[in-house]
């Protein structure tokens, strides 16, 4: 394998460990996004990314800001921030691939890198600014993660989504606890495609969910693995995927639309279970944090 170094300050060099199958990839951008994290996947897998944090780094006694993947298998790739870049990047072995965000200003799309030693609730901790109002006044958040509420179900057997809580443990965004300890992600295009009829149904489960707790109108994902919720803007949408992104619940945002994962291994007291609670959890606190927007 051969390597390439790249000179980074305060961490000290990146490595690009490259040769026969295994390549690089540089995503160069403005100073506004240090400190924020790009994600990479397999493209049509959404469910193995990976993320780096832009910083600032020396190239050619230049000083530049960009996020490095040191060592990619070659591929197809595509790019992720709050929402799938769906601009086919290729990987090729011993070669490094460079993509320019030099148009990209805005650093709210993008999460904040998480600090070594710090949980992810803490490397994400929110400003006072987007928080609902019982945290801007010195609320002590409780700790204990949300109990598991019994499945609740309709006289003719469906699932009552809307009668299953009464109340709501604080947000990861605030210091809670996240909804899960784990990672849930969506499944990939394969495992979709292996199980068409269980996928739909699973799609058709937590659509009702959404509409159940949220209120708000589902669409269609045309990426595989993913459910949609419409927002009623933008700005509830980036709110909402702050929020949602802290319970280890994965999310992703196209305009104002939000996307939760899916997959026909998805159980229904189980996955399908986690992916309703947390919508239902932020769009609770979402309502309040609205109402005190409108209100001030």
């Amino acid at each position: 394998m051969g390597t390439a170094t790249a000179e980074a300050r305060e961490t000290g060099s990146a490595i690009l460990d490259i040769g026969e199958d295994v390549g690089a990839l540089i995503v160069y951008t403005r100073k506004e996004l240090l400190g924020r994290e790009i994600e990479v996947s397999p493209k049509g897998n959404a469910a193995r990314r990976t993320h780096t944090e832009v910083r600032e780094r020396r190239f050619n006694g230049q000083t530049l800001w960009a996020g490095v993947f040191p060592e990619l298998a070659a591929g197809e790739y595509s790019l992720w921030r709050e929402i799938l870049i769906d601009e086919p990047i290729a990987i090729i072995g011993g070669s490094v691939a460079e993509v320019q965000w030099l148009d990209i200003t805005d650093p709210s799309d993008f999460r904040l890198a998480q600090p070594e030693g710090r949980s992810r609730s803490a490397a994400y901790a929110a400003p006072l600014t987007i928080l609902p109002p019982q945290y801007r006044t010195g609320k002590v958040v409780n700790n204990v993660p949300m109990g598991s509420a019994p499945m609740q179900y309709t006289p003719d057997g469906g699932v009552a989504w809307d009668q299953m809580w009464t109340n709501f443990c604080d947000l990861a965004m605030a210091g809670g606890p996240p909804h899960r300890d784990s990672l849930l992600e969506p499944a990939t295009a394969e495992e979709v495609q292996a199980s068409p009829t269980a996928y739909e149904q699973v799609v058709t489960q937590i659509e009702r969910g959404f509409r159940m707790v949220a209120e708000l109108p589902t669409v269609c994902s045309e990426t595989p693995g993913w459910v949609g919720l419409q927002c009623d803007d933008e700005y509830m949408a980036r709110w909402m995927v702050r929020a949602i992104s802290l319970e280890n619940v994965s999310v992703r945002r196209d305009g104002a639309a939000l996307f939760l994962p899916a997959g026909p291994s998805f159980r229904l007291d189980k996955e399908i279970k986690n992916v309703v609670t947390v919508a239902a959890k932020i769009y609770h606190y979402w309502q309040e944090h609205r109402d005190y927007l409108e209100a001030s």
